[in-house]
């Protein structure tokens, strides 16, 4: 099974096509990464065609994007393109929440703990935010950094390992981890956002069951 993913959800462009096959680890065929994001209205597809070029195949048999939280344009791209590019070529399409993602697939500093706080920057003197403990995530959420650093204090939150975007938040230690587009893992992305679609009920991730997760505000996707 061909898998092509990309994310245009936070500070960067991300495209890739895979190769699943039972029973062994998950191959990236073709990648490229860009950060630029306010270039990626018109830079995505164009760097679809060229990923799809480079593994030699003329469509995907799956497309999976992160569907937010993050920028609102950016989630709106990514989700505007993967439901078109759906529809179009009459493939499933699978949404993996952004945060999630993320956790699965960034590095664990601590590698004997499973707990790890990420704050991507949403502006407005907020975070969106998510907590793994062992492999169970917390709800994401939109939060005020009084409100996560009270669930730190109370120890509700006792991360090993702390990720953010923009300014490092002043209730994080300076030895957190700044995302970057270069430091994800994306084969572990990959594999784990597989594991969630065969779980699911496949034959309803069509392009019109894909959704934007956009958290802040209440907006209607028209496509």
């Amino acid at each position: 099974m061909n898998i092509l993913y990309f994310d245009t959800t936070q500070d960067w462009i991300q495209v890739l096509i895979g190769l699943h096959q039972p029973k062994s680890p998950f191959q990236i065929l073709a990648e490229q990464t860009e950060t630029t994001p306010k270039e990626s209205s018109y830079k995505l597809v164009e760097m679809i065609r060229i990923v799809l070029e480079m593994a030699n195949i003329k469509q995907p048999d799956l497309i999976v994007v992160p569907t937010g939280p993050g920028s609102f344009t950016g989630i709106r791209i990514t989700v505007t393109t993967a439901k078109d590019l759906a529809q179009l070529w009459k493939i499933p399409v699978f949404g993996i929440d952004s945060l999630e993602a993320y956790l699965v697939g960034l590095p664990k500093k601590d590698s004997d703990a499973n707990t790890s706080l990420l704050c991507l920057d949403g502006k407005q003197g907020k975070y969106y935010t998510k907590y793994i403990n062992d492999y169970v995530f917390s709800e994401s959420s939109d939060l005020t950094p009084e409100s996560i650093e009270l669930k730190i204090i109370n120890t509700e939150w006792t991360p090993n390992n702390w990720y953010y975007t923009g300014s490092l938040p002043k209730f994080y230690p300076e030895s957190a981890t700044k995302i970057e587009a270069t430091k994800l893992n994306l084969s572990s992305i990959l594999e784990y956002s597989l594991e969630q679609y065969f779980k699911s009920e496949q034959n309803k991730n069509d392009y019109l069951s894909l959704l934007p997760n956009y958290i802040r505000g209440t907006y209607v996707d028209h496509k």
